[in-house]
């Protein structure tokens, strides 16, 4: 069964998610799980244009029980740093292709981290090199690459691979059955509520539903964050 994942490296809802979203891909070997980026902040905008995410946060760590670092929490305070998704989408398109499928979520977990613990810039070509050593990767090599496809100045392929999909917002969690792609997602809060959903799309065809902007989410447009 094709499942798909798309996210955002400066999505917190994202980053709270994967809280429930990990043990659930490792409890499903049978599920075939691609993560694809989306383009979150492209517009440029520095974090004090998002005097909300504070108060979001605090949902996102009451809800699913993540910390947000005292540096990420200074760049909120200080508001300066500017979060470019394409950037993000980059380095993790290019960790990516060194790592096995079913590695795929746990990366996404560690460009969140990377952002929301250690309050580490994703356009930081240092930032990717630690993820890269994180795994024993040839973090010199990534780097190279990620520098030259950054210069580049083009879009992300994922991007537009998200945007075919019909994703409106982040985090999206879809099963494709017959061409047709299924809220796995939904309101789900809990790892028993992942099962759940997998469960009713498993035994009535999909029956949850094919909307993709589901509640808990950042809009593809920066609110909700």
């Amino acid at each position: 069964m094709k499942v798909y994942y798309i996210f955002d490296s400066y999505c917190g809802w994202c980053y709270g998610f994967e809280s429930i979203l990990k043990p659930f891909v490792e409890a499903h070997t049978e599920l075939e799980v691609t993560v694809l980026s989306g383009g979150l902040f492209m517009d440029g905008h520095p974090l004090s244009a998002f005097p909300y995410m504070s108060d979001t946060n605090k949902k996102i760590a009451e809800m699913f029980g993540v910390v947000f670092g005292q540096p990420y929490q200074n760049l909120l305070e200080t508001g300066n740093m500017i979060p470019n998704s394409n950037d993000a989408a980059i380095g993790f398109g290019v960790l990516r292709d060194y790592l096995p499928e079913r590695e795929h979520v746990n990366l996404a977990s560690k460009m969140h981290e990377a952002f929301y613990l250690d309050g580490k810039s994703l356009s930081d070509v240092e930032s990717i090199k630690s993820i890269a050593k994180s795994y024993g990767l040839p973090a010199d090599d990534i780097a190279e690459k990620f520098i030259r496809i950054s210069a580049q100045g083009k879009y992300h392929p994922d991007f537009y691979e998200a945007k075919k999909i019909g994703v409106t917002s982040f985090p999206t969690l879809l099963v494709e059955i017959n061409g047709k792609y299924y809220d796995l997602k939904g309101s789900a809060i809990t790892l028993n509520d992942l099962e759940r959903n997998l469960s009713v799309i498993k035994e009535k065809g999909g029956i949850i539903g094919n909307e993709t902007n589901t509640p808990n989410a950042c809009n593809i447009n920066g609110t909700g964050c």
